[in-house]
């Protein structure tokens, strides 16, 4: 699993830094690897938090300021709450999920054109929020499973178990 804390470009630089990038794309062509949150978010071609920064390229699409594509500017950016998340493609991280759960959020960037890879959206506003991706052996939420009760906790069981 791969976690998130930070901003995007800081994130992919550490991990440039210690040298984990090619391990990374090694370990994720041989078993499966989640990302969470920013970790979801680093997966990508690329992400536009303070600059633009390459990501992982693991999954193809770009992180973006969410605030950008909102219509009503009065919605809070980070956007932080509660979600029903849609199943879009049915997927094994979604065994033990029900479409229309909701999850927890809490984020300022958000994945796009990333369509092909999309699993699951979650509505704020006129946004589509890709909650949930997949790209081979390599999976994403947006969402914090382990902040989303008993859905997120079946979630990662169905993980778990992949």
């Amino acid at each position: 699993i791969l976690p998130g804390v930070g901003a995007f470009g800081d994130a992919k630089a550490k991990l440039d830094d210690t040298g984990l990038v090619p391990v990374i794309r090694e370990q994720a062509a041989r078993k499966p690897l989640l990302g969470i949150c920013l970790g979801m978010q680093l997966l990508f071609d690329r992400g536009f938090e303070y600059g633009e920064h390459p990501g992982l390229g693991l999954v193809p699409g770009e992180v973006v300021d969410l605030r950008g594509d909102l219509e009503d500017k009065t919605l809070k950016v980070p956007h932080m709450g509660w979600n029903s998340l849609q199943i879009v493609k049915d997927d094994p991280l979604f065994k033990y999920f029900k479409d229309g759960e909701y999850v927890y959020y809490v984020h300022s960037f958000y994945a796009k054109d990333c369509a092909a890879s999309t699993l699951g959206t979650s509505r704020y506003g006129n946004v589509a929020v890709t909650g949930t991706v997949r790209n081979g052996n390599v999976w994403g939420t947006q969402f914090h499973p382990e902040k989303s009760g008993d859905a997120g906790l079946r979630l990662l069981k169905a993980f778990a178990e992949l």
